[in-house]
């Protein structure tokens, strides 16, 4: 018996150690290295990942495709904030056409610097979003966006990726010209080779059998770039200015 209750003491004893250890600090010096745990929250609102971090001092707020759900993009949205970025998905399923010019995300997060991204029609309203906070947002990032308002990047200073899909069948052509000529000279286009519009997320829906190639590598290509481009907003914004 005394055996056994020393285990039990060895074992709460382990486990209080683990509960009560400090967070790590968030570093952003590389964050493709970075492996801290997600917490992900599901609000009225929207979908939080938080980095279990000490002191997260970037946010990135994302909008969703048209009629997506907010875990659509939960592989994605994951490792970033595996990365050290804090994550809040929207949930209205129109972000453009159900515009809110309140978005609680920034409360959520509560930082002051943000990216701002979306698939599809997010797309088209994290560039609204972007053009109405020029302050707080250090970059875009856009997932085969359909941009319909009259919002437009091409004549601000703000650095963008863009990424398109090879075999888009729910854009066409007209579309992604006309979003294309909203970007400025300095965005970085990334065509995502053997992907259909719906490879960003869990759900095929439209893809219309456009994604020919595997989902989970694709998708690890959109992560690492995503991540490149965040990094070196992340070293400009701390270079001397």
């Amino acid at each position: 018996m005394k055996k056994v209750a020393a285990a039990i003491a060895m074992l709460l004893f382990a486990l209080c150690l683990g509960a009560c250890a400090p967070l790590p600090e968030a570093d952003y010096t590389d964050i493709a290295l970075n492996s801290y745990e997600v917490e992900i929250t599901d609000r009225e609102d929207g979908r939080l990942f938080s980095p279990k971090a000490e002191n997260v001092t970037w946010g990135f707020i994302f909008y969703l495709g048209t009629a997506m759900s907010t875990d659509n993009y939960d592989n994605i949205m994951t490792e970033i904030a595996s990365a050290g970025i804090a994550v809040f998905v929207n949930s209205n399923p129109f972000p453009d056409v159900l515009y809110n010019e309140e978005d609680g995300a920034y409360a959520a997060l509560g930082m002051q610097n943000y990216f701002i991204g979306g698939h599809s029609q997010g797309g088209g309203t994290a560039v609204r979003r972007a053009c109405e906070n020029p302050t707080s947002t250090r970059g875009v990032a856009l997932y085969s966006p359909l941009i319909s308002n009259d919002c437009t990047l091409s004549d601000k200073d703000m650095p963008t990726i863009y990424f398109e899909a090879e075999n888009d069948k729910v854009l066409s052509s007209s579309m992604q010209s006309a979003a294309k000529n909203r970007m400025n000279k300095d965005c970085e286009f990334v065509t995502l080779r053997g992907a259909g519009h719906m490879c960003y997320g869990a759900s095929s829906l439209l893809d219309g059998g456009g994604t020919t190639r595997d989902k989970a590598e694709i998708q690890a290509e959109v992560i690492q770039k995503t991540l490149s481009f965040m990094q070196s907003v992340i070293n400009k914004t701390a270079a001397p200015q």
